[in-house]
């Protein structure tokens, strides 16, 4: 290489640095905000991480940092964030992980009834719609999930039922639980579309899924392994209507999933 070929790299080189550095001191300007944002709105303290990239190019457009945050005194609630690059406007979806979590100890007991068994653990989450965000003015976290279900508009839910289980499992019987757990959800009338997946666990992985659930990446694959359970299934709602009938249900016990 001569030397001005060495001359216009050393050059390109110093201002993509500085570039990096400019880049780097924006993405920690945005998290500083976004944090004194949530803090302000919900009356705590938050971490905020990952500022910059992540998931796509942004929900409303490419003018937005995107970011991860969670509360300090519980990093399982990981939650997404987004800020305008002139940081006027924020938006997070805190809102849906706190309902999510009241949802889950209504799911719980009713999943309890209809299976006739007390071992039983669900994590919920709730989808405002494709990557949208809450309304952002909803930030009461004592809010009855009924009320919050009027002020915004669930598009969906996605729900992991775990039921502690022995390996004689009657799965024509199961099927028709399922069945009937997908009734008592569309009776809630709180939402159109949903995807419920039960997973009948081993005694050992039950014991431990309301902790190991959050650090073990996607529940769908893991779960599904032979180690974990005895065998699983699904049901689906479109259109606030069942997708599967109890003898679908049946037939998607021990499907193969595959990433």
């Amino acid at each position: 290489m001569n030397f001005s070929g060495r001359l216009v790299l050393r050059i390109v080189i110093v201002l993509s640095l500085v570039t990096l550095m400019g880049c780097g001191q924006k993405y920690k300007d945005a998290g500083n905000k976004i944090a004194r944002y949530l803090n302000e709105k919900y009356g705590e303290k938050f971490v905020v991480e990952n500022v910059g990239g992540g998931y796509g190019a942004g929900t409303f457009s490419t003018d937005t940092f995107k970011a991860e945050a969670y509360p300090q005194h519980s990093p399982r609630h990981r939650f997404r964030a987004e800020i305008t690059k002139d940081f006027n406007k924020i938006w997070d979806n805190y809102m849906n992980m706190i309902m999510a979590d009241k949802f889950d100890e209504k799911m719980i007991k009713v999943s309890q009834e209809v299976f006739e068994n007390n071992n039983i653990w669900v994590k919920t989450h709730l989808d405002s719609g494709g990557l949208t965000f809450p309304a952002r003015d909803l930030n009461n976290k004592n809010m009855s999930i009924e009320d919050y279900f009027k002020a915004e508009a669930i598009n969906g839910i996605a729900v992991d039922l775990f039921i502690k289980s022995e390996p004689d499992i009657d799965k024509e019987r199961q099927a028709e639980k399922v069945d009937q757990l997908v009734d008592r959800i569309l009776a809630l009338e709180e939402f159109k579309h949903g995807f419920i997946s039960v997973f009948y666990l081993k005694p050992s992985a039950f014991d431990r899924v309301s902790t190991d659930y959050y650090t073990v990446g996607e529940a769908l694959h893991y779960y599904t392994r032979q180690e974990m359970s005895y065998t699983h299934t699904f049901a689906k709602i479109l259109d606030a209507k069942k997708v599967y009938s109890a003898k679908e249900i049946l037939n998607h016990f021990d499907w193969e999933y595959k990433k």
